[in-house]
């Protein structure tokens, strides 16, 4: 029998605290049984423990998506350049040549070598590593370059574990096997792994749980029309059966936005009464500006390049841009990417002395010129004279 007379009925409210369960069971199931170490055991991190996320992709949601795009975005926009390595540096441009046939057109499912460039770093920044298979012809020379999803390989290492004897790849129960000949093995360098690479996203403490709560916050909140909820007061004991019928037949009658302002008809004696929210409730613009901002911070992207126009000028703005293209994207790509594809002209074509070149030049790039202005004028950071008068009109 139901000993407490009233009946609690806030609906925002127990949202809220199944939020909160979910947190404290997070924060009890991030650490190992000595309390000490992360639970880095899956390519997608600590991240898995966290109802609804799982591996890398799950988290490529909210600000953490638009960061990815922008990176990947701007690091498949390299101009690629071959060279032949010569006595004293005077290294000979290549404009003829099979690799440059094979970037032309990599593979038959019509991807571009600039998709492919994309998904290698979605997947360097969501897991640390990213792989592409080598399809050979009969003489075994590259005939086709094809990205695989990181989150179906694993790496297997030789019986002595001092280097990588193959990989495999596993999805929906289809288990291949691949010489690391026939694998582009593209990493983040992690100080504490030779075989493995560590993804952005594991720069992160607990920032994107925090924006993970927040959005279901903010949905569980809305959904309930941003209202105070309230209290059902019983005038009696109610039997157990009865109470449960009478909390089915009212969330069956009123809970949910298609049930928003409808009006209150209670029997058995029940009476309504409004409960106050708390100032919190409606408050969480500055921790989502937060939580934005510490994304951004570990992505390493500027302002600009998301729309945010804060403490945003048409001088400052290009200096992001710059420092962006500079600092961020041409290091990166150079460390990453440009690295594994030079190992790959040594592996294939030995005797060409062939050399990769990413370039990414900030100052002849038009396209991410004519970006800027687009975002000077949305944003009012620069008029349509202004933008005239830098064209030299």
């Amino acid at each position: 029998m139901v000993k407490d007379i009233k009946m609690k009925k806030h609906k925002k409210m127990g949202k809220f605290k199944q939020i909160i369960n979910e947190a404290k069971n997070f924060v009890g199931r991030i650490f190992n049984p000595d309390g000490k170490k992360w639970l880095y055991n899956t390519p997608g991190g600590f991240l898995d423990v966290l109802p609804g996320y799982g591996l890398g992709f799950d988290v490529y949601k909210s600000f953490a998506y638009a960061c990815v795009n922008a990176r990947a975005e701007n690091i498949c926009k390299a101009k690629i350049y071959l060279y032949k390595d010569t006595p004293g540096r005077q290294d000979k441009e290549i404009i003829d040549h099979p690799f440059l046939s094979l970037i032309a057109k990599p593979n038959r499912r019509n991807q571009t070598f600039r998709e492919i460039l994309f998904k290698i770093a979605v997947s360097l920044d969501l897991y640390g590593d990213s792989y592409v298979f080598i399809q050979r012809g009969n003489d075994g020379s590259p005939i086709g370059l094809y990205h695989m999803p990181s989150k179906y390989i694993d790496i297997k290492l030789n019986d002595s574990q001092t280097e990588i004897s193959h990989y495999v790849y596993n999805a929906g129960g289809k288990i291949q096997k691949f010489d690391k000949e026939n694998i582009i093995h593209f990493l983040i360098p992690d100080p504490d792994n030779n075989y493995k690479g560590k993804a952005t996203i594991e720069g992160f403490n607990l920032t994107l749980e925090i924006d993970f709560l927040q959005n279901l916050y903010q949905r569980n909140f809305y959904r309930n029309d941003a209202a105070p909820g309230m209290i059902i007061e019983m005038d009696r004991e109610m039997m157990d059966t009865e109470f449960e019928r009478f909390k089915s037949k009212f969330k069956s009658l009123y809970e949910g936005t298609v049930n928003t302002g409808k009006t209150l008809f209670l029997d058995s004696g029940a009476k309504a009464k409004p409960f106050q929210s708390y100032p919190k409730d409606v408050e969480i613009l500055k921790a989502r500006t937060w939580v934005r901002d510490e994304i951004m911070s570990i992505f390493r992207v500027p302002k600009i390049i998301l729309g945010v126009t804060t403490d945003v000028n048409r001088a400052n703005a290009v200096q992001q841009l710059r420092t962006f293209n500079d600092n961020v994207i041409k290091p990166f790509a150079k460390l990453t990417i440009e690295s594994k594809f030079n190992s790959f002209l040594q592996n294939n074509y030995a005797k060409d002395n062939l050399r990769l070149s990413m370039e990414y030049d900030f100052e002849n790039d038009r396209e991410l010129q004519l970006r800027s202005y687009e975002l000077y004028m949305r944003y009012g950071i620069a008029t349509k004279d202004e933008i005239r008068e830098m064209e030299g009109f």
